[in-house]
């Protein structure tokens, strides 16, 4: 097991290895770890260094090396598995409500193969992905949405996974701020 140190330098070096070349690919993780750093805070120690590695990973399954199936959340979290990483290859296999996604795809039985972590860790994985635009700028939810949609054609696997996810990641967005709430009040009452 690693130290909650060496889980984000083996995260770190794990996503500049396989996603620096891939341009806003790499743009975009930094932009999720920029914005995991700071709802981080709200967080233990142990899942701070959590979301901070998952952050940094989220994304690898793009590594062209690293593709089984063609879906990066799964293929991501095949090679966390391979690496003994089970709870960060579920983080990441589920990130930005992915059984939508894989369902359309078919891939909905290789998803299941991998159990789903339910968690607060968990859904700041997806809310700091959903206000990260695709260069890595912090963007709001709705500017999140809207570019997705403006990217991909209505007919797109991507548009259409994410337009049916908009209930379940508003949910996820709506969780995590609350979390980040009542942080914040928590933070104010004893400062």
């Amino acid at each position: 097991m690693r130290t909650n140190t060496s889980i984000i330098e083996w995260a770190a070096a794990q996503a500049a290895t396989f996603l620096l070349p891939l341009g806003d690919r790499w743009l975009h993780t930094q932009g999720v770890v920029a914005r995991v750093q700071q709802v981080g805070k709200a967080f233990t120690e142990e899942d701070r260094s959590l979301l901070i590695a998952a952050a940094y990973l989220h994304d690898i399954g793009y590594a062209p090396s690293l593709k089984v199936t063609g879906f990066h959340p799964i293929d991501g979290a095949y090679y966390l598995l391979f690496h003994g990483q089970e709870r960060l290859a579920s983080l990441i296999a589920y990130h930005f409500e992915a059984q939508v996604e894989a369902q359309l795809r078919g891939l909905a039985t290789e998803l299941d193969k991998i159990p789903r972590e339910y968690s607060p860790v968990a859904d700041a994985l997806t809310y700091c992905d959903l206000i990260t635009g695709p260069t890595g700028l912090h963007i709001s939810f709705d500017e999140r949405l809207a570019d997705i949609f403006q990217r991909y054609d209505k007919n797109h696997i991507v548009y259409q996974a994410t337009h049916q996810a908009i209930p379940s990641l508003t949910c996820v967005f709506q969780r995590t701020q609350n979390i980040l709430y009542q942080h914040e009040q928590q933070y104010q009452l004893t400062g």
